[in-house]
């Protein structure tokens, strides 16, 4: 190119115009030739290539075409399988539904069981049973079916059912408490006899002895101790026990022990109000009252040396002077008859005599008894 201009410069300074012309022509035209030639070279795989990518894109589409069609395929069969898996997800949760109500249903149905058995135990008088039993239901079970319509119900349900059970264990003791009746006379007339054979030989004893002097009736007992063989009264203390604990677990404890309290004043004043007379050939009842009382307050202590936090020594106590005040005015009132027949009177200081040391060898206070045969017998 750089020579280019001083070729053509050339050209025309020798007025050569017209052959430079031919020879730019016929250059021209060689590399036409050349041109063509190299078309013509390529121009056959040019049109292979453009045939072979004609084929790759019809083949291209084709695949295109199986693509769509096979992710069509695979979105149905996706389709079906999320169907399948949601109606196993479903499946499972109604499994698991069916086997939460089963463990429910399961659980309502030992509940109610419970409850039949409760009552089962509550006639049969399996009381410890019972109260376990309304421990379970109340500590294990409650929480589990609180929720549900049938727990609301049992949750109600479970105070009525402490009553039903206190007043079922109640209801014993107060029979067992009746039932004393006839046992508190005999066990009056058993120690009253065994304190008769004492003096017996208390009597044998003094007139033994040359040298007369007072022994005072503790003194006897001390004495009596290694002779003594009779056997210890027994008494069944089961039922007021078995109420006592009921109660206890309840939590009524405080209620059963003043109910308890009542009932023991009022049987102390029902054998007190019993109808006696002060004739000699009917002292039998004033003897079988003193014998009532004497078997009352043998309860009484054993009770006071079994559980005494449940009855305490002040209770008995009280008890026991509102019983000698009581029957201290039953002779007050019968005085003038008691003072007018002599044969009345030395039996009925036997009877006292008697019943005053029955009542102090089982450690009660007797000073006011004394005080009061000492001013009617001047004893």
């Amino acid at each position: 190119m750089e020579q280019l201009g001083p070729l053509i410069h050339s050209v025309y300074r020798t007025n050569k115009q017209k052959l430079f012309r031919q020879q730019v022509d016929l250059f021209a035209q060689r590399k036409d030739a050349e041109i063509m030639k190299l078309c013509g070279s390529y121009h056959q795989e040019f049109v292979q290539s453009v045939a072979q990518l004609l084929k790759v894109r019809q083949n291209t589409s084709e695949l295109q075409e199986k693509v769509v069609g096979l992710n069509a395929e695979l979105q149905l069969s996706g389709k079906s399988l999320y169907e399948k898996k949601a109606e196993l997800l479903s499946l499972r949760r109604e499994s698991r539904n069916i086997q939460k109500a089963v463990d429910t249903v399961k659980g309502c149905v030992e509940v109610v069981r419970m409850v039949a058995n409760f009552d089962e135990q509550i006639s049969t008088k399996q009381y410890y049973s019972a109260i376990k039993t309304l421990g379970s239901l109340k500590e294990t079970y409650m929480p589990q079916v609180r929720k549900y319509a049938f727990g609301k119900l049992l949750e109600t349900s479970i105070p009525k059912m402490e009553t039903k059970l206190q007043s079922a264990a109640l209801s014993d003791m107060k029979d067992w408490l009746y039932g004393l009746k006839k046992t508190t006379r005999d066990i009056g007339h058993n120690l009253t006899d065994r304190m008769k054979k004492k003096q017996l030989m208390w009597a044998e004893r003094d007139s033994s002895i040359k040298e007369r002097y007072f022994v005072s009736s503790a003194v006897q007992f001390v004495l009596d101790e290694e002779f003594d063989h009779d056997d210890p009264i027994t008494i069944d203390m089961m039922p007021l026990y078995q109420c006592l604990h009921i109660n206890e677990k309840l939590g009524r404890r405080a209620e059963f022990r003043r109910s308890f309290a009542e009932d023991r004043n009022d049987q102390l004043s029902l054998i007190l109000t019993s109808p006696v007379y002060f004739a000699l050939s009917q002292l039998a009842p004033f003897e079988s009252m003193l014998h009532d009382i004497i078997g009352f307050f043998i309860v009484e202590h054993n009770i006071l040396a079994s559980a005494p936090d449940f009855r305490s020594k002040s209770d008995v106590d009280a008890l026991w002077d509102t019983g000698i005040a009581k029957l201290s005015d039953i002779i007050a009132r019968n005085l003038q008859v008691i003072r007018g027949d002599s044969e009345v009177s030395s039996v009925l200081q036997e009877h006292l005599t008697t019943f005053t040391y029955v009542m102090e060898e089982n450690a009660y206070d007797v000073r006011k008894l004394r005080e009061l045969m000492m001013a009617i017998f001047g004893l």
